[in-house]
């Protein structure tokens, strides 16, 4: 039997025992992150990731957890879920000082969530329990992510990522107010869901456009700029926002480390170096080789 040979993953953590206070981990899985933290611990870490407009999606294992937002706190039990918008900022604290608790972030793009933002926004400081139905699934998919056998490698991140995503999705369109949302224009958040699915596997085409979009659905170019209306969104940046996140993603991505910046930004749709790099330092701050940089040192090998 050959024995496995040490492999670059999407791990890195801050000290090697799970179980003390301040202990974190982050796990970069293609579009989303996961981290895993252990408080006390810097609470504005709770509240960190790469994408300033993604989704949270926090879940407790050992607590209580509290967690105090402007216009007030809420207590998460063990085996809670809570949804977190991208625009509020929180901060959390142990509930009981006797038990330090323990809880897993999801930092999901909102580009990548199929489901309505104003729907969403429902959702907010609600804490659901995860002992049935797509709850449970998600916080045990989660839970074996964080678990110490976990070793995702590289290669395979984008994709245990996208399962991710999947997962939330069908766990927060499970939630009463989502459905009872998305039940009255079923047509049309059918149908919104169908673009997006149809961008996102047409990122390379450099003439991906409202014209193009709108002609492969047989609907007029207005109509499909209401649809993305109806949910805060506009065509062209829902484009531009995906285009960047797959460019975020193969930037970290060790096995394409050889590959120049060119390669990877014409690869998905980006046919002028200015106009990328200008649009990622807007997003997120820094040139795409300054964020290369950064990255490529958050990545282990074991």
């Amino acid at each position: 039997m050959r024995s496995r040979q040490p492999t670059a993953t999407a791990f890195s953590t801050s000290t090697s025992d799970p179980g003390r206070p301040g202990y974190r981990a982050e796990l970069e899985l293609g579009p989303v992150r996961l981290s895993v933290l252990r408080l006390p611990a810097p609470s504005s870490l709770l509240a960190r990731s790469g994408d300033p407009r993604a989704w949270r999606l926090v879940l407790v294992s050992d607590g209580p957890l509290t967690l105090r937002r402007r216009s007030g706190a809420i207590r998460l039990e063990p085996g809670q879920l809570v949804l977190w918008d991208p625009w509020e900022p929180f901060d959390a604290a142990a509930a009981d000082r006797a038990r330090p608790p323990r809880a897993m972030v999801l930092h999901l793009p909102g580009s990548a969530l199929s489901l309505p933002h104003h729907a969403l926004r429902g959702l907010v400081a609600r804490p659901v329990p995860s002992d049935a139905g797509p709850a449970a699934l998600l916080a045990r998919f989660l839970e074996g992510l964080a678990g110490p056998a976990a070793a995702v490698d590289i290669p395979q991140a984008t994709w245990v990522g996208r399962a991710a995503v999947d997962l939330a999705v069908a766990f927060l369109s499970s939630v009463t107010d989502v459905l009872d949302d998305a039940t009255r224009l079923p047509r049309q958040v059918a149908l919104l869901g169908e673009i997006k699915t149809y961008i996102d596997r047409n990122l390379s085409d450099p003439d991906l456009s409202p014209t193009t979009i709108a002609a492969a659905h047989h609907i007029s170019v207005r109509y499909l700029h209401h649809l993305f209306r109806q949910d805060e969104q506009t065509v062209g940046g829902f484009v531009r926002e995906r285009r960047l996140e797959r460019c975020r993603a193969d930037l970290t991505n060790p096995c394409l480390a050889g590959q120049s910046m060119s390669a990877i930004r014409a690869r998905w749709g980006f046919q002028d170096a200015a106009v990328f790099n200008r649009a990622f330092k807007k997003e997120y701050g820094i040139t795409p080789g300054e964020y290369r940089r950064r990255e490529g040192v958050r990545v282990a090998v074991r």
